[in-house]
């Protein structure tokens, strides 16, 4: 079993909370604040308990086939600016951590979830229906010839 790897929270995390680190997650939403990619951020695309690393969306690096690929990030140079407590068991841990500090959480309001099929509702006109009008009249004028 490997060590769940805990990261540092924001000022405004902390004050929120009242905890220092807590286990990032796939996700969370980080900053990084040391080392070659520092200031970038993104969320937490996978973590590698086994090698220790964090990778994070949109920070890559070049592999020598020109590919790109997901870059590896220790913990300890991350700071997570925003949690993922769509899991239940979570945001209890938290509440319990809190508790310890006196410091009353309260319950995270639910972000609403972008549906696919709202996207899909309004397709958009590629104007295929006057090719296929085309069609039909090079077929006609092709019967009379």
């Amino acid at each position: 079993m490997y060590r769940k790897m805990e990261v540092s929270l924001s000022k405004d995390l902390r004050k929120k909370y009242g905890i220092r680190s807590f286990p990032v997650i796939k996700g969370d939403v980080v900053k990084v604040i040391s080392g070659s990619k520092r200031g970038e951020g993104g969320k937490v695309a996978e973590v590698d308990h086994a090698a220790g690393l964090v990778v994070v969306e949109g920070i890559t690096i070049a592999k020598a086939d020109g590919k790109q690929k997901g870059f590896g990030i220790q913990p300890e140079k991350l700071q997570i600016t925003h949690l993922d407590l769509s899991r239940g068991d979570r945001f209890d841990k938290i509440k319990s951590l809190a508790a310890r500090k006196n410091i009353v959480v309260e319950t995270p309001e639910p972000e609403p979830a972008e549906t696919k099929q709202e996207e899909k509702a309004e397709p958009e006109e590629t104007g295929e229906e006057p090719v296929a009008e085309e069609k039909a009249e090079v077929d006609e004028d092709d019967k009379q010839n």
